[in-house]
């Protein structure tokens, strides 16, 4: 498995880093990408330093800094999956202005796209799933009031109903992966945990701590603790504090993520 895009990059590598993401890994000897970065010219840059041809697509939600790369892949025709709400416009709103930050307006995705939707926990590979049942474990995962979706001319806050994680199974154990987390985390583990009746081996992608209060933070260390996974690769929307408390409080169980990252720690108990 390997990072495409995030916002730092492989120190003394050719690889380019922007605000975005993008995870590519392997299965039967498919590629599968999570998410394809912010812009078309870094995340085509990379991918290229890959040199791969994409099967399958999965879009972990609506917003640009997950989907602006995907004409570098229209003619090489992958299998696209997200949920529908995906394409209902996102914004950041505050009291002086509002940003659109949702899916490019240029891609018509049923016309561009070899496109399945999916709203519901699906596989698409012998033992990856798209999953998406994501119950409330734990009160102190909010998600922010300026994350906001535009239904007519109302700005509604955004629950994130279009938000898709990857669980893959390995020998042992569970390992997740999260384009941003928006729902928490911690909700997301414990739902995996519940859903898959298996534990958390490796926790892989974004966690939107960037603009968590320190108790937030603690409060994910220690549900991190009872969890008590084997491999943690954290990078994208996670945040400078939290990224320094996980290598703190994880030591050599923890991997920042950044462009060009080779995740190898647990290759030796799953397919890849």
């Amino acid at each position: 498995m390997s990072c495409v895009v995030d916002n730092r990059a492989k120190f003394a590598s050719n690889f380019y880093a922007e605000h975005g993401f993008s995870l590519l890994l392997e299965e039967n000897g498919k590629k599968i990408l999570l998410d394809t970065g912010s812009t078309p010219t870094v995340f085509k840059h990379n991918l290229d330093l890959r040199d791969v041809s994409v099967d399958k697509v999965v879009l972990s939600h609506g917003h640009y800094d997950h989907t602006e790369g995907i004409p570098v892949l229209i003619k090489d025709k992958p299998k696209f999956f997200m949920h529908p709400d995906a394409l209902i416009p996102k914004y950041a709103v505050s009291a002086d202005e509002s940003r659109y930050t949702g899916f490019p307006k240029l891609i018509n995705p049923e016309l561009d796209l070899d496109l399945e939707f999916v709203t519901e926990t699906t596989k698409i590979e012998s033992d990856i799933w798209i999953f998406n049942h994501v119950e409330k474990h734990c009160d102190f995962e909010t998600i922010p009031q300026y994350l906001a979706i535009k239904e007519g001319n109302k700005f509604l806050k955004d629950e994130f109903k279009d938000e898709l994680n990857l669980v893959i199974k390995t020998e042992n154990g569970l390992v997740v992966l999260s384009g941003c987390a928006h729902l928490g985390m911690v909700n997301i583990l414990y739902s995996a945990i519940e859903y898959f009746q298996d534990e958390i081996y490796g926790v892989i992608g974004g966690s939107h701590l960037n603009e968590a209060t320190p108790q937030r933070i603690e409060k994910t260390m220690d549900e991190f603790k009872k969890i008590n996974p084997e491999l943690i690769a954290l990078g994208h929307c996670t945040g400078f504090e939290a990224l320094c408390r996980f290598r703190k409080e994880f030591e050599d169980k923890f991997i920042p993520l950044e462009s060009g990252a080779e995740i190898m720690g647990f290759n030796n108990v799953s397919k890849f």
